[in-house]
């Protein structure tokens, strides 16, 4: 009954938020202090600078005592966010300013190539909306084109355990715990520590998570690897809806398309890539390797089933 109950709630709760117009459309220029910008991602070499987002309410804490409806409330919140649509957003960055406008799903994006070369580092950049008094502060990780060592690794059963291939496991691991609760892939962070530990001290970190989970769960998936404690990176999450989705169902063409962006972004970088066999790392993993061999040092596939983790090349 209760995986029924939590089955029946979170998908509706999905339908729901995606569906329905949540906006502010009673005050257009709202400037509330409780309003936020999600950053997605921040990221880009010395040219180029990728900043991914969008606007959102402020979220509720959560502890390790949280009960299994509490936890799946909460997380059915996540896609009910009062986006403030079609609205202006500027980015400073070296007191430069850029502006980009939001589309109906309160997404925004900005590509932006600079004229001044960007160093290499944690970049201060500021983000505001329209009209609105709070200025979200945040870093870019800004990576220069040198020979180094990068990780590309997915999420859900590669570092989280999930249980991907049983779709009812895996919606009440996803729902019915929260971040604190939530089960940690053994030795992961120590391998990422030991493998991003080959580049020089203080540099960006060079890991990227890229996961077929939707950006409505940007919040929960950063807290858990802030939690247990995983390197500085970069997180890629699915966009199901709003201007620029991506493929809802096709993972692969999905997750190739991420991964050869990164390597167009830092073409020096030699990539170590991590996955699983719940889903499709073994094929995308296996094509990007033969297609780009001299930037794929090497992968791992995790077997959901033994949780042996393999390297494969």
């Amino acid at each position: 009954m209760k995986k029924i109950a939590v089955i029946y709630a979170v998908m509706m709760g999905i339908f729901l938020g995606c569906s329905t117009d949540t906006s502010d459309t009673e005050n257009p220029n709202n400037d509330s202090e409780t309003s936020n910008i999600t950053l997605y991602n921040a990221y880009g070499n010395s040219q180029q600078l990728l900043v991914h987002g969008r606007t959102v309410k402020e979220e509720e804490s959560v502890s390790t005592s949280d009960s299994g409806y509490s936890n799946v409330w909460n997380a059915i919140n996540f896609f009910h966010n009062d986006e403030i649509p079609n609205k202006n957003v500027f980015l400073w960055i070296d007191n430069k300013r850029y502006e980009t406008k939001s589309d109906s799903e309160g997404y925004f994006a900005f590509d932006i190539n600079t004229s001044k070369s960007l160093n290499m580092g944690y970049k201060n950049i500021n983000v505001q909306i329209e009209n609105n008094l709070h200025i979200h502060h945040a870093k870019a990780t800004i990576i220069s084109d040198t020979k180094m060592v990068g990780i590309i690794s997915d999420i859900d059963d590669t570092v989280i355990v999930s249980d991907v291939t049983n779709k009812t496991e895996l919606i009440l691991n996803t729902f019915w715990k929260n971040y604190k609760q939530r089960e940690v892939v053994p030795t992961m962070v120590e391998r990422f520590q030991e493998i991003l530990a080959k580049n020089p001290p203080a540099s960006p970190s060079r890991l990227f998570f890229i996961s077929g989970s939707p950006k409505q769960l940007y919040t929960p998936i950063e807290k858990f690897l802030s939690y247990n404690h995983f390197p500085e990176h970069v997180l890629i999450l699915k966009q199901i809806h709003g201007d620029n989705k991506d493929s809802l169902f096709n993972q692969i063409a999905y997750k190739t398309s991420k991964i050869e962006r990164l390597i167009a972004l830092y073409p020096q970088m030699q990539w170590v890539m991590f996955g699983d066999s719940g889903e499709s790392d073994l094929a995308v993993y296996g094509s990007i390797k033969e297609k780009y061999p001299s930037n794929v040092k090497a992968y791992y596939i995790r077997d959901v089933d033994s949780g042996v983790i393999e390297q494969i090349e």
